[in-house]
């Protein structure tokens, strides 16, 4: 059946079904306790683990920010840090 089906859609100009691979036995895998493999990470664990989900790079991103606002704010009303106020002519005057 399958074998007509692939001949009507070359016929038709479609593409062709392919079956997919068949998984290898058990016995057919590499020994991961061979010598040469032993300090070489599983790329199955590597696949598994695919870093921080983006909400989490988005909640440190806008907390990074909140606090360089922050903390340029306490810079800029820092008192020791700005220049001296200039005091207006009529205090000094009034002084006298």
């Amino acid at each position: 059946m399958q074998k007509e089906r692939a001949a009507s859609a070359l016929q038709h100009g479609l593409p062709v079904p392919t079956p997919l691979p068949k998984r290898a036995a058990a016995s057919a895998r590499p020994n991961s306790n061979s010598p040469g493999r032993a300090n070489a990470p599983s790329l199955r664990a590597a696949s598994s683990n695919p870093g921080l989900p983006l909400s989490l790079k988005l909640l440190g991103l806008g907390l990074g920010l909140l606090g360089l606002v922050y903390g340029l704010t306490l810079f800029r009303d820092h008192p020791s840090l700005s220049p001296p106020a200039a005091v207006p002519a009529s205090m000094t005057d009034s002084a006298k």
